[in-house]
């Protein structure tokens, strides 16, 4: 994966500078920002690091670097800096889910949803930031954005609903490249969260009802089901 020169200036004051010994022996750092492609490389395709391509530096040093920016809670901040650009590029809404539009109250005669603009094909660098975000670590951290901003939009009371439900997350992040949806979302089968302006507008006994005991969502959200966690 290749970071646009946008991209790299919003992450590199979150890492930290090289070390350099005084008496200038061993070898120099690698680069950083190649380091930092190459984790975003094996994130996106979910490949083994000793399959990390030549064009990156050593799997060793990018899986090094990896766990100690884990560690040190770097890589998390690189990670939400990373869905703040796209959030401020428009290209993802964190609190924006397609929910069965028979959870929300019946507004009799509103106009039809918009044709979401994420269905437009996204520039390589857009998708692939994207596809980072299914991987399991930076889901987790996207998962818990989205949570806490859903909450603070709709209330707490969605907590232990669909709503908040990993699957829902991971709907968030693939709907871009779902374009058979569309049909559903033109005729308010499927209501985005983004037109729900508070929890009062929701169904909250169903949607409650709709989860099960084990607080893993059922079919409230078409297409959900079919992913693996």
């Amino acid at each position: 994966m290749k970071l646009s020169e946008e991209q790299w200036e919003y992450l590199k004051p979150l890492l930290p500078k090289e070390r350099v010994r005084e008496d200038k022996r061993g070898r120099p750092w690698k680069d950083p920002r190649h380091v930092l492609e190459g984790i975003l490389w094996v994130l996106k395709t979910g490949a083994r690091w000793q399959d990390l391509p030549p064009r990156y530096p050593p799997y060793q040093t990018c899986h090094r670097r990896f766990q100690s920016w884990v560690k040190q809670g770097i890589f998390k901040k690189i990670l939400e800096a990373l869905v703040e650009h796209l959030q401020k590029k428009g290209k993802i809404d964190l609190t924006e889910t397609y929910i069965d539009a028979s959870f929300v109250k019946a507004k009799k005669g509103g106009p039809r949803s918009a044709r979401p603009k994420v269905v437009r094909a996204l520039k390589s660098w857009q998708l692939q930031t994207l596809q980072v975000f299914l991987s399991p670590y930076p889901f987790t951290v996207l998962h818990h954005m989205r949570v806490n901003l859903l909450k603070k939009r709709l209330s707490s009371a969605i907590q232990n609903t669909s709503l908040c439900d990993s699957s829902a997350t991971k709907l968030t992040i693939v709907i871009h490249w779902m374009p058979d949806l569309q049909s559903d979302i033109e005729s308010n089968l499927l209501l985005p969260t983004s037109q729900i302006e508070s929890a009062n507008e929701l169904k909250m006994d169903e949607l409650f009802a709709a989860t099960n005991d084990d607080g893993r969502s059922s079919d409230c959200l078409p297409g959900c089901n079919t992913f693996e966690e």
